[in-house]
């Protein structure tokens, strides 16, 4: 995996504008992001199930009150915005760079009949058009990985939240920083996932953008089980990837899913700030 040279964020837009995503909507309600299973996998939760409690674990870390208006951050095709607006009665808007995605978005929310409180703007992260103060709260689900420049990300996130304001996070990064280590397994054409931080950089990052760290819990464990999950997923829609993709296109889909899972050095945490 490259950590060197980060994708920028067009390029982001067009690989979640790709046809493949419109097939994976059809795993998880449109789910884009790990599982979260209690006690590491022990608990015999379903991926989709386990889909599900990632986000209720977002959910409890933002703490929202009814009424208040939440920024999602690297929404994907909704369905956290979503399920946080059931949950908690508040408003959301949600942003991505795929066009695609927020299409998606916002007909899902349409036909849910929570657009009155749901929608979904192409939008830049590291370059938020709102005005200061204009949101109670924000998150990033699975989105930071993608993020070329957090630093900059997590300082539009402050100065779009008001005083108080909670953040919590879910990334995967880097558990070891060393370099000179072996790699266990090689991805090819992954650069999408270049942009991934070392565990022990993400306190100062928080930091040098204004925000009070108060949690950085390694969830590794807990969120293992997704890749395999992942890979059976794609291996029973086989067909209709070669659809889309070719066989050959098909066959590296396949190996760069799996291959991620053999990665002792990329791990998942979950983080939460507050702004001052």
């Amino acid at each position: 995996m490259n950590k060197t040279v980060a994708p920028e964020p067009s390029d982001i837009g067009h690989y979640y504008d790709h046809k493949v995503f419109d097939l994976m909507t059809q795993l998880g309600d449109g789910n884009l992001h790990y599982g979260y299973w209690f006690d590491g996998g022990e608990q015999q939760a379903t991926f989709d199930e386990a889909m599900v409690q990632m986000t209720d674990e977002m959910i409890r870390r933002l703490d929202p009150a009814p009424g208040d208006r939440v920024l999602d951050i690297g929404c994907g095709n909704g369905t956290p915005a979503m399920q946080l607006a059931r949950a908690r009665d508040v408003e959301v808007v949600g942003i991505s760079v795929s066009a695609r995605q927020v299409e998606r978005g916002n007909r899902r929310a349409r036909e849910a009949g929570l657009a009155d409180r749901v929608r979904f703007e192409q939008v830049d992260a590291m370059n938020l058009p709102f005005d200061d103060g204009s949101f109670d709260h924000c998150w990033a689900l699975e989105s930071m990985l993608h993020m070329p420049d957090k630093q900059q990300v997590l300082t539009e996130a402050h100065r779009v939240v008001k005083p108080g304001a909670r953040m919590p996070i879910a990334d995967m990064v880097y558990l070891n920083p060393d370099p000179s280590r072996p790699r266990t397994a090689t991805v090819s054409d992954t650069t999408i996932y270049a942009a991934l931080t070392d565990i022990g950089d993400y306190p100062d990052i928080f930091r040098a953008a204004g925000w009070t760290v108060l949690e950085l819990t390694d969830i590794t464990r807990e969120t293992a089980k997704t890749y395999d999950g992942y890979v059976e997923w794609i291996r029973a829609h086989r067909d209709e990837y070669v659809d889309i993709i070719g066989v050959e296109g098909y066959e590296l889909f396949l190996h760069n899913q799996a291959a991620l899972g053999k990665m002792p050095e990329l791990g998942y945490i979950f983080a939460t700030a507050q702004r001052p």
